[in-house]
């Protein structure tokens, strides 16, 4: 490419190794509410501030919420009401999905919200045929064949649409497996959720998985759950859907048991990148920060996309190349050194002055915050930097730049 001086559009300078061959079309079901709260430090929020991030779930474009477990006491249930009340006074374009055991009282619970509710309520049942779990709990394989198959019948007799949740499919054999799938298919599942559940698998596994799950449920839709155990919990999401899945169920800043499960804004920010354009990734910045208060969950500076880190760098050349690139214009500076605009979340990239700072950042804050760019004024900034070993906000400007212009205090020596 000719880099002498030419075109002002920042897609002309762009290259990227990774670019996808085409959009990844992929529903997204929320599951915070449900799986997310269930990690063990976790501040359980209250039924409005959950109601509250219903809807910010729904701004951001998810097409699914898992939204409880009404079998498990008279509270779930009377909660399961209220959240169908809301979504139907206000006309929430989300289908209300809610957890259940392969059994008739959990069942019954869903089948009830389903009659009772002027949209479609989803019933989601699990079953679980890993060789470990079967061993643990005294299952049999063919004891939860028929449990898929007098589940399905039930859930049909009452008119309840529903899916059936493999747990821990990817640690359980291809002919296991595929008796399971042959039963939810025949008995009217209209979803299968392939679960990683404990995250054992690696982008590669999780593409063969639903590979053969999609081979084997040829008539239902594929989607995928996953856990970041072993760090990979986006990348097996985002492998699972170039294999074909036709959605991703995950929880907003990762939230879930042991190491979380798939970060559905991450999910979302990929996606879009990939050229998806109907999710807010605006909206799902506010979802993280609402939901990181609701849950008491600290955000690390350094999470991408929705930490306070995420569009800023002190880095002394780093930092000049952006105020560089402003002058071309926003593009270029959101993309010199950073493979997420800012522009996506409504936020500016920003510099600060740091203890890697240079003179330019210096120049560069001081001007922003309406103070003088002397040199005396951006050593002494630089020097503050140094000896707090960090970052300065525009209150520290301000009294650096005072205490430069201060008088020397008169002498004491007689």
């Amino acid at each position: 490419m000719d880099d002498a001086p030419g075109s002002a559009d920042v897609s002309d300078y762009r290259y990227a190794w990774g670019a996808e061959a085409q959009t990844l079309q992929v529903r997204i079901e929320d599951d915070t509410l449900r799986d997310g709260l269930q990690g063990a430090y976790v501040r359980r929020p209250d039924l409005q501030e959950r109601l509250d991030l219903l809807r910010l779930s729904v701004a951001c474009g998810t097409d699914a919420i898992m939204l409880g477990f009404p079998g498990a006491s008279a509270t779930e249930r009377a909660e399961g009401h209220r959240f169908i009340e809301v979504i139907e006074a206000e006309a929430l374009d989300v289908t209300p999905r809610f957890l259940a055991r392969p059994v008739p009282q959990d069942l019954e619970a869903i089948a009830d919200l389903n009659q009772a509710a002027g949209v479609d309520v989803w019933a989601d049942f699990f079953v679980c045929a890993s060789p470990i779990r079967r061993r643990v709990e005294g299952w049999t394989l063919d004891g939860l064949v028929h449990a898929v198959r007098e589940s399905s019948a039930l859930l049909n007799a009452r008119g309840v649409r529903f899916g059936v949740s493999l747990e821990d499919a990817s640690r359980t054999p291809p002919a296991d497996l595929a008796v399971i799938l042959e039963a939810a298919q025949r008995g009217g599942a209209r979803v299968v959720t392939v679960c990683d559940t404990v995250g054992a698998c690696t982008p590669a596994a999780a593409a063969r998985l639903v590979s053969f799950v999609r081979d084997h449920a040829e008539d239902v839709e594929v989607w995928w759950h996953g856990h970041d155990d072993r760090g990979l919990g986006l990348a097996a999401a985002l492998a699972a859907a170039q294999a074909g899945a036709d959605g991703i169920s995950g929880a907003f800043l990762g939230l879930g048991e042991r190491a979380g499960n798939t970060p559905l804004e991450l999910v979302l920010l990929n996606l879009c990148l990939a050229g998806e354009a109907r999710f807010n990734l605006r909206a799902a910045y506010d979802y993280c920060q609402a939901l990181a208060t609701a849950t008491g969950t600290h955000i690390p500076p350094h999470t991408a996309l929705v930490g306070a880190q995420a569009f800023a760098t002190q880095a002394g050349t780093h930092g000049a190349a952006v105020l560089k690139a402003r002058a071309l214009g926003r593009g270029f500076e959101d993309e010199v050194f950073c493979a997420v605009p800012a522009a996506l979340v409504g936020l500016p990239q920003r510099v600060v002055v740091g203890p890697a700072s240079g003179r330019a950042i210096a120049r560069d804050a001081l001007q922003l915050a309406g103070l003088p760019t002397t040199p005396q004024h951006i050593s002494a900034v630089l020097a503050e930097a140094r000896r707090t070993r960090r970052w300065l906000e525009t209150a520290d400007l301000h009294r650096v730049c005072a205490q430069a212009d201060a008088p020397p205090a008169p002498s004491t020596v007689g």
